[in-house]
């Protein structure tokens, strides 16, 4: 019998991987994952697994070795961080079709922190893409202040 539970993913780069496993351990364990709501690295995982493009994802992330990953780092120098994420999304467009939140399989939502209104930002439409997009973009400007 399926039980059925909301997913609700952290930020942090390293831990993509782990929620990729959280994921599939929920799901071996006969868990029905009916929504799911992240921030950053979390948001994009769910964005992912919404779009039931997880193995997909899993698959090209596990067979990156140094140099591949190396090519994809867009470094950038100044205060919102060392690294911008633009070139790893555009690989992932390769593979892994843009959709509308409001058109995936499972209610999803991503969320940021506004630090100039000082008020959390709901994504619940628009392009997936996009929303991850913006998430990194917000989540940059909060690490300057």
């Amino acid at each position: 019998m399926s039980r059925n539970i909301a997913l609700v993913l952290s930020g942090g780069g390293a831990r993509g991987m782990a929620h990729i496993g959280v994921i599939e351990e929920l799901l071996k364990r006969d868990y029905r994952i009916t929504s799911i709501v992240g921030t950053s690295m979390g948001a994009l995982i769910g964005g992912v697994y919404a779009q039931g493009k997880l193995e997909e994802f899993k698959n090209w992330v596990t067979a990156l070795d140094q140099l591949e990953v190396f090519k994809l780092v867009d470094l950038t120098i100044g205060k919102g961080g060392l690294v911008k994420g633009e070139k790893v999304l555009n690989k992932m467009k390769e593979f892994i079709p843009d959709t509308n939140i409001e058109d995936l399989p499972i209610p999803y939502s991503a969320t940021a922190v506004d630090i100039i209104k000082h008020e959390e930002v709901v994504f619940k439409s628009g392009s997936v893409a996009l929303t991850i997009i913006c998430i990194s973009i917000i989540q940059k400007k909060r690490k300057k202040a």
